[in-house]
């Protein structure tokens, strides 16, 4: 898929501007602080709905503003096109319309078009907290399975909702047989979670160690593996089961400290690069390509999976590269429909003649075009 047309009101610092984009690979150029992040974080907003900076709506909206609106009309290979809008009302209102009708829920609305976005942060799922490498399986899970975005949605609202029992069973307001239900619940929809995880690890491992390997060329091997927090049982259709064993095993602590203590929400992904932890013995290099390879993995996978490229939003990543990378990476990331890669100077990106589509200015948000 690709944005066909992107219009942005009163969004963050970019002045209000309608692009009309092809397929291809686009140069977003600028000076630091000018905007191009901005206007890569506006193509991922009318491709899910959300913004991946900040929850908080009002901080979209231009400085003074109460209000902004972002629309798009993105073309698929599979359905054709469709006119997608979000928008923030002057009351503190978050709207999401597809084809002029308004979605019922986020889920819905980011059915119709996915991006995916590099970042140099990126190198923090590789070394960062666990709790990074399950965002990053959240949203390679959401690319390719509506099915993982409603298991995972009801699983967080029963933990919610089991987390406040716990605390209504330490301030004596319920007894702790009304664990019951919520452990109930817990055990089937975790379970499922776990189940597409490891299912959706399996399938993104060999496709991690193929691009890490393009990219690296080929000097150490990458293996990527679920550690789930439950143990994992013999068979996927196992998973509840299990699930539900662990969850017995820590009532009594979990009564006792008044939190949940076992499920997902604990879980990890084993990154090893050359037979060793990533995250304790990579250089910063080796984590910046292997950022980057589970960026394109994911990408590709929900090409495989759903038959259509995702947006590709590539943020200053370029620029930290040596001159053979960037040629590879720019390889890999012009095999998706479109790619978006900001870069304070053209410098920054691969001197391939005739491989940009077009080039974006960004001058003190505003966008123009450069041939």
């Amino acid at each position: 898929m690709h944005i066909r047309r992107i219009t942005v009101l009163n969004f963050r610092n970019l002045e209000p501007a309608t692009l009309e984009l092809t397929p291809g690979f686009w140069a977003v150029l600028g000076d630091n602080g000018q905007g191009k992040s901005n206007f890569l974080e506006a193509c991922a907003v009318v491709c899910s709905g959300r913004s991946h900076r900040t929850e908080r709506e009002r901080e979209l909206a231009r400085r003074g503003e109460k209000w902004f609106t972002v629309e798009g009309r993105i073309w698929r290979e599979q359905r054709g096109p469709v006119d997608l809008a979000v928008r923030l009302t002057p009351e503190g209102k978050k709207e999401l319309t597809t084809n002029g009708s308004r979605a019922s829920s986020l889920s819905m609305y980011s059915r119709e078009a996915a991006s995916v976005r590099f970042s140099s942060d990126d190198v923090e799922i590789v070394r960062g907290e666990p709790s990074l490498r399950r965002d990053f399986l959240n949203d390679a899970g959401s690319l390719v399975s509506q099915g993982y975005v409603y298991d995972y949605s009801r699983f967080r609202r029963t933990l919610e909702q089991k987390s406040r029992a716990l605390r209504d069973i330490r301030d004596r307001l319920a007894p702790p047989a009304s664990l019951d239900v919520w452990d109930a619940q817990l055990a089937d929809y975790a379970g499922r979670v776990c189940a597409r995880r490891e299912r959706l690890l399996r399938d993104l491992a060999p496709l991690v160690r193929e691009l890490y390997g393009r990219l690296s060329g080929g000097a150490e091997d990458l293996v990527l593996a679920y550690s789930p927090d439950v143990p994992a049982p013999p068979s996927l259709e196992e998973w509840p089961s299990a699930v539900a064993s662990a969850l017995a095993a820590r009532r009594s602590e979990e009564l006792e400290r008044g939190i949940p203590l076992t499920g997902p929400q604990r879980d990890d992904v084993s990154i090893s690069i050359g037979g060793l932890d990533a995250r304790g013995f990579a250089s910063r290099g080796q984590c910046r390509t292997a950022a980057l390879a589970l960026r394109l993995a994911q990408a590709r996978l929900a090409r495989e999976q759903t038959g259509e490229w995702p947006v590709l939003l590539m943020d200053d990543v370029f620029a930290e590269l040596d001159d053979r990378r960037r040629g590879l990476l720019m390889q890999a990331a012009s095999e998706a429909d479109q790619t978006l890669a900001a870069a304070a100077s053209e410098s920054d990106l691969p001197a391939q003649n005739g491989a940009f589509a077009g080039r974006i200015r960004v001058s003190k948000g505003m966008l123009s075009f450069e041939w």
